[in-house]
């Protein structure tokens, strides 16, 4: 089936610029451009649109509030800004209601595979009603002393980047959304950034100010209710595993790259939890009522009862806002029982790694434990190359802030 893409510029050249370079295209997408956010809009109000790819300075409605009413009035849209300028301001207003950032002039395989990457991710979620609900997803909730804290050292004089970055590392919501920001091609950068505290000192601190402190809502966090879940027990248990992950990678003589593809979805394997908590709190109150009546796993009640797992939501997200595939296919595999025949990667590491993190650290008597499946230990070599990265977790000596 053909997507359609909207393609928003108040500059006619660059629209007729973008249908010359995507005409190869027109086999798989249909092409809409408007050149302006009302005409979008009344576009949009006529017919489906798979995604929007908007500039972001525009007269009368700018790019940031026309994404901003298309997440609202149309969640299912992907949203992409395009824009040729360094505005530090417009960064902190487009974060928000922007999956991903891209470069103008932007090059023609880049844009193609970036559209086509996140719309693939949108396959991950067949429930629509969930779907609609993490498509407006603005930013995930961080702790309010985690919010406190950054906001007060973003206020010193002098702040420090490394204080700001060691900050950041401590919260999920926040770390995956600056590693959301830094590894866009908005930056530009040659490689994908790995860790919250690189990704502080790449940006800047004032790039970081402008985007902190536009995520005040982040101070919502009160807005999961449940007691029995505890988002600083989600994030200590995603750091280790982050870090059980790359211990595996640097063990398996994995590359640099690799390693860091299987940190970063080791340290995000659980984000759909996150989502689903935030947004669909009702269900999650179903989903572990049944877990902890029955004894079961999370991940098989979520199937049963959603269609789908908190790891898919958390790989849809990742897809949506241009993590690398790899990093999105671990996270979305991560609970698979079933090995893939590709050879060692990332979706086998974070899926031993989570196992390890569960079996070493994490117990809770009333869901059931996890343990590998003999098709998965034969893939990566039996028991006994699974005890080894037993041992070298052991070794490097993580303890419970996963260092």
């Amino acid at each position: 089936m053909k997507r359609t893409i909207l393609f928003v510029d108040d500059e006619p050249n660059i629209l007729q610029g973008l249908k010359r370079m995507l005409r190869p295209m027109r086999d798989k997408w249909d092409m809409l451009f408007a050149n302006s956010g009302a005409e979008a809009l009344e576009l949009m109000s006529k017919q489906h649109v798979d995604a929007i790819v908007s500039d972001m300075r525009m007269p009368g409605m700018d790019g940031p509030q026309l994404l901003r009413l298309v997440m609202k009035e149309h969640p299912g849209t992907i949203r992409f800004a395009l824009s040729g300028y360094s505005d530090q301001e417009m960064v902190g207003q487009s974060i928000a209601p922007t999956h991903q950032y891209l470069t103008k002039p932007c090059d023609e395989k880049q844009l193609v595979s970036a559209l086509e990457l996140a719309m693939g991710a949108r396959d991950l979620v067949p429930n629509k009603s969930v779907l609609d609900k993490i498509a407006r997803v603005e930013h995930l909730p961080v702790l309010p002393d985690i919010y406190t804290r950054i906001t007060a050292e973003l206020a010193r004089g002098d702040p420090s980047p490394k204080d700001i970055g060691d900050i950041v590392a401590r919260d999920m919501g926040m770390s995956a959304n600056i590693l959301k920001l830094v590894n866009s091609s908005y930056f530009g950068l040659p490689r994908h950034i790995a860790a919250p505290q690189q990704a502080v000192i790449v940006l800047g601190v004032n790039v970081i100010r402008s985007v902190i402190l536009s995520m005040h809502v982040f101070s919502s966090f009160q807005h999961i209710g449940r007691a029995s879940f505890s988002l600083p027990m989600l994030w200590s248990h995603s750091m280790r595993t982050g870090a059980m992950a790359r211990t595996i990678a640097h063990h398996e003589g994995l590359s640099g790259e690799e390693a860091d593809h299987a940190y970063i979805a080791g340290l995000l394997h659980d984000m759909g939890k996150l989502l689903l908590e935030t947004h669909c709190a009702e269900e999650c109150v179903r989903i572990y009522d049944e877990v902890r009546a029955n004894n079961r796993r999370v991940a098989e009640v979520e199937a049963e009862q959603l269609g789908m797992t908190h790891a898919e939501v958390g790989a849809y997200l990742l897809g949506l806002w241009g993590l690398p595939p790899q990093v999105v296919q671990a996270v979305a595999r991560h609970h698979d029982p079933a090995p893939q025949e590709d050879g060692l990667d990332a979706a086998d590491i974070v899926h031993f790694a989570n196992l390890l993190d569960h079996d070493i650290f994490v117990f809770n008597e009333h869901y059931a434990k996890a343990t590998p499946t003999p098709e998965r230990l034969d893939a990566i070599g039996g028991p006994e190359r699974y005890a080894e990265w037993r041992q070298a977790v052991l070794v490097m000596g993580l303890g419970a802030e996963g260092k």
